[in-house]
């Protein structure tokens, strides 16, 4: 199909179907390549991101797990931009560090520890929260797309098909030598719609994964956090 010219001068392949669509079928496949662009471009900046996030975070948690000395991890999360992890240990030290300021002459108490860890637990909570949705912008854009693309296509063609039929009517031709072309053009709105949903949808369940992953990580993390803060904690305050 695609190597057939659909009229004489407009050209051959997907151009001439193109150019024997409607203004309706040209408009959605130019509305229709605006979303690719869009699409193409997150799917390849957030792939370069997760992909990093992913690397520093496992150099983060070796290296978490391998020394428990406070001042080197943290300034081993500071170099870790992109990881989560990194992050996830700063806020949950920092947080640390503004509570034992806060308690008079900067003790623990037994009745401290458990009004402690909560509030250690809440700014953990919160932190993963801020960093999963940061990891997910953009993301309902290309479930959107995902879902839209091929309805825009399948409305182009159908628009496209009535419009033929109507033409054809008018001009009282019914061969269908004068019905082809037309509804050859309409199928190109199908086939973009296609073309531009497939990869998107792809990508949506690939960064997804991707990213309920790095969830699971983060919540595992926390917890290895508290434990090491709260011994964190009494060795400051002692």
């Amino acid at each position: 199909m695609f190597s057939a010219a659909a009229v004489p001068g407009a050209g051959s392949g997907v151009f001439g179907l193109f150019m024997e669509s409607g203004w309706v079928g040209k408009g959605i496949v130019i509305i229709l390549l605006g979303f690719s662009i869009a699409s193409w471009a997150i799917i390849l900046v957030k792939y370069q991101y997760l992909r990093r996030a992913e690397k520093e975070s496992r150099d983060f948690m070796a290296t978490f797990r391998k020394t428990r000395v406070l001042p080197e991890l943290q300034k081993q999360a500071e170099t870790k931009k992109y990881s989560p992890l990194a992050t996830l240990f700063l806020e949950g030290n920092r947080e640390a560090d503004t509570i034992l300021k806060s308690l008079p002459n900067g003790k623990m108490s037994e009745e401290d520890r458990p009004s402690i860890e909560q509030e250690i637990d809440r700014a953990l909570r919160v932190t993963t929260q801020d960093e999963i949705a940061y990891l997910e912008r953009y993301l309902a854009f290309l479930g959107t797309t995902g879902t839209v693309a091929p309805l825009l296509g399948l409305f182009g063609t159908i628009w496209g098909i009535m419009d033929s039929f109507y033409g054809i009517g008018l001009k009282g031709a019914g061969d269908i030598g004068a019905l082809a072309p037309g509804l050859a053009g309409a199928l190109v709105t199908t086939i973009a719609g296609l073309f531009v949903a497939i990869p998107t949808v792809v990508a949506y369940n690939y960064f997804a994964e991707k990213i309920r992953d790095i969830a699971t990580r983060m919540d595992s993390f926390s917890l290895e956090f508290q434990s090491f803060i709260q011994r964190s904690l009494i060795g400051r305050a002692s």
